[in-house]
């Protein structure tokens, strides 16, 4: 457990991740719901998951590693890179477009940091969320590439920040 900019940050727990399944968000963001999917749940609880609460509420999670990829064979070369963590996340729809992003993702990034990771970082976000993109800027993230998904019909921006350059 660790107290960040406010939120407190921790291993994924089954109540947060049945809660986070059922979140829904509006067009063009709703694909990023997950609709209660077991395989969802699954991914949520393999470890690489963590919880971010302020005020006792549920306000989003982070992940690191792989699970932060897309897996798409188009994607691959983008994420050949091994001095930079992925990060994923996802913050509750109540919360979205309120302007909580900024500080929301420095808490994850300072997380990471203070855990484990000493190198840059790096991001996949789908190329309509422009609100993300604007907030993953200002944080110093750039864009190094773009592809398809196989399974889903949208494209994928892949965003890197380098520390210590």
């Amino acid at each position: 457990m660790v107290f960040i900019i406010n939120y407190l940050i921790e291993k994924m727990q089954l109540v947060h991740a049945l809660e986070i399944v059922k979140w829904e968000y509006p067009e063009p963001y709703h694909v990023y719901n997950m609709e209660g999917s077991a395989l969802a749940i699954a991914e949520l609880m393999g470890g690489q998951y963590f919880t971010v609460c302020k005020d006792h509420k549920l306000v989003g999670f982070f992940c690191f590693g792989p699970s932060a990829q897309i897996r798409s064979p188009k994607g691959k070369p983008l994420y050949s890179d091994t001095d930079l963590l992925d990060v994923g996340l996802g913050m509750h729809p109540a919360y979205c477009g309120q302007g909580y992003g900024q500080g929301f993702v420095q808490a994850g990034l300072m997380f990471a940091i203070e855990k484990f990771w000493i190198g840059g970082f790096r991001l996949t976000v789908d190329a309509v969320n422009r609100r993300a993109q604007k907030v993953y800027k200002r944080l110093g993230f750039v864009p190094i590439g773009s592809f398809s998904a196989m399974r889903r019909p949208c494209t994928f921006i892949v965003m890197v920040m380098k520390l210590g350059v």
